[in-house]
């Protein structure tokens, strides 16, 4: 059975769909760690009824299209309450759970404010500190309350019924992960997300029969609640998920929980890869058997070939096969699932020029014959969205191998960010060279890509990128250089952006080992300095060694490169050692308050 949008046209109808037609198979269990006897499980009979008596619940006391915030770990819980709104015709916020973080509870309260929830859900630690945070932002009015146990009982047949939900009710406002700007709520009603679901399985080739999967993606991050939850659920597919704080902490869990469930597909944004390269020993590996993965996604983030490269090599001992690696492209505009490599083929990786492809006009990817230049690693091609490459600034359609900004359309495109109309005009209606007035609108996704003999690559990303004398450089390519250039960076994060002073410079702040001796931090940096500058062909002569933990991310993971960039002007950031010009010394001063 896959999912007829004909007939189950909501969230909620898909997934009972499927605890009518197997109630007892396992729908979802919670890993706890090898350590841990014992990992919570439902059955979709059962997750159906607790959800359906969550929904009743919440159905007594808020009205359809109200929000309700769900800062939450992963566990049943948060499951439960996700699908309790699909049922009740409420909107799903998901947040980051606390967790004792200052920038969590402040980013929590920024969403509050922005989309006026009816109701708050966070744990018993954590209620009294959500509570004031929201008094602070001046909503001390929205209940801040714990799930609480599900009451006995059948949950009512009707609730679908009674609350009049549709494929365009809005169910998600899935929030942005800051890596650039504020949060903004991208609104997915529940035929974008029936939408994606079925593109990921008609395209992407996951949550086929036999499929299991596993993940401990936060599910507050579209690639955790759609690529790994929901479309579990939708396909009847077993999930198993584990904390995102489990996996940081020992890595090894991950492949652990895949050996202990036969999990077939998996994903990751690409810092975990590095993460996993670094932390998981070979004497860890003992015993484990990954050969039943068929499906290692990578995604979220820029992917570094090399990285991919190094852990398909380390890992093959234990069952990884090459053509398992599936790059990926998608973002929460688009509910989250835009492309993948097809499965079963190993990734494409070009080698291209990098001076054609950092050009400041027309820029393109130009395949190198001699084998050295820039690896670029393909993201298959999006089936399921018309695409386009774009120049941003004419809005003519580019050939292909031109690089330019990648617009989309398609049914997974959400219908804006919420209560912004203007902004969601910009990015979701945009209009090519040429279009009529009466063509529906493109998705400008903000990244800059390619299409090379039928498959996307992306470049970077447009707000992020740093000209200097001529070329287009981006901040992930200059990070990865930097890491190449020391072992003293190698497992560790940057964040690499630009400064005028007066003329556009390149500003490098990296966390360093903290094993390497403060006498030879000088080093470290002048032959990263040397290598970037050789690497790009425009100077490079700033930089900043940093204690780990330095540099800003989101809660999943990516880089603040922005939040980096206003802390360096503002003198914020301590470092271990630091080489600057003069120029960017005054800066400094100028901008710090």
């Amino acid at each position: 059975m896959t999912i007829d949008t004909a007939r189950a046209h909501t969230i909620g109808s898909a997934f009972l769909d499927w605890a009518a037609e197997r109630p007892e198979q396992v729908a979802l269990t919670i890993y706890r760690g090898s350590s841990e006897t014992e990992h919570p499980s439902l059955t979709y009979a059962e997750l159906a009824r607790r959800a359906g008596r969550r929904a009743e619940e919440l159905a007594s006391r808020l009205s359809p299209g109200e929000r309700v915030l769900l800062s939450l770990p992963t566990g049943t819980q948060f499951v439960e309450l996700y699908l309790a709104c699909m049922f009740a015709g409420l909107i799903a916020v998901p947040t980051p759970p606390l967790g004792g973080s200052a920038i969590a509870a402040e980013r929590v309260a920024v969403i509050a404010g922005d989309c006026r929830p009816g109701l708050a859900f966070t744990t018993p630690e954590s209620k009294d500190v959500t509570a004031e945070r929201l008094r602070c932002h001046g909503l001390g009015h929205i209940p801040v309350e714990t799930p609480g146990d599900v009451s006995p009982g059948e949950a009512p047949a009707s609730i679908l019924r009674e609350r009049n939900v549709s494929s365009d009710t809005l169910a998600v406002l899935q929030y942005s992960s800051g890596s650039t700007g504020s949060p903004k709520g991208v609104m997915l009603d529940h035929g974008n997300i029936l939408a994606n679901v079925a593109a990921l399985r008609a395209f992407g080739g996951i949550g086929v029969p036999g499929d299991s999967f596993g993940s401990w993606m936060p599910l507050h991050h579209d690639f955790g609640l759609f690529v790994q939850l929901t479309a579990a659920l939708l396909h009847g597919i077993p999930s198993v998920l584990m904390s995102p704080s489990v996996f940081v902490k020992r890595p090894v869990e991950w492949f652990r929980m895949m050996d202990r469930f036969g999990t077939t597909v998996t994903s990751a944004p690409d810092f975990a890869f590095g993460l996993g390269l670094r932390l998981i020993r070979d004497d860890q590996l003992e015993g484990l058997d990954l050969s039943k993965v068929g499906c290692f996604v990578n995604g979220s983030e820029p992917i570094d070939a090399s990285t991919m490269a190094a852990f398909a090599k380390r890992f093959a001992g234990i069952g990884l096969r090459p053509e398992v690696y599936t790059p990926g492209y998608g973002m929460a505009e688009a509910t989250v699932y835009v492309s993948s490599t097809p499965r079963d083929r190993e990734p494409r990786v070009l080698v291209v020029d990098p001076r054609q492809a950092e050009a400041a006009e027309n820029p393109r990817l130009v395949v190198t014959m001699g084998g050295a230049g820039k690896e670029v690693v393909g993201v298959g091609m999006p089936g399921a969205h018309e695409t386009r490459i774009v120049d941003p600034q004419t809005l003519q359609v580019l050939p292909d191998s031109a690089i330019g900004e990648v617009w989309l359309r398609g049914d997974s495109v959400g219908r804006g960010y919420w209560d912004k109309p203007e902004l969601s005009a910009q990015a979701f209606r945009a209009r090519v060279a040429g279009d009529p007035d009466d063509a529906p609108g493109w998705l400008r996704t903000g990244d800059l890509g390619s299409i090379v003999d039928g498959e996307l690559f992306i470049t970077g990303r447009l707000k992020e990128m740093v000209i200097v004398r001529g070329r287009n450089l981006f901040p992930h390519d200059l990070e990865q250089e930097a890491r190449l250039a020391h072992s003293a960076l190698q497992g560790f994060v940057g964040a690499a952006f630009g400064v005028t002073a007066p003329d556009e410079r390149i500003v490098l702040v990296h966390e360093v080992d903290p094993r390497v001796p403060a006498e030879d931090l000088p080093g470290v940096a002048k032959d990263v300095l040397r290598r970037l500058t050789a690497s790009f062909g425009v100077p490079v002569r700033n930089i900043l060694l940093v204690r780990r933990g330095t540099v800003r991310r989101t809660t999943s993971g990516k880089i603040q490169r922005q939040a980096m960039r206003d802390m360096f002007l503002a003198d914020a950031i301590p470092s271990l050692h630091s080489e600057l010009d003069a120029d960017v010394r005054r800066l400094r001063a100028v901008d710090a308050p």
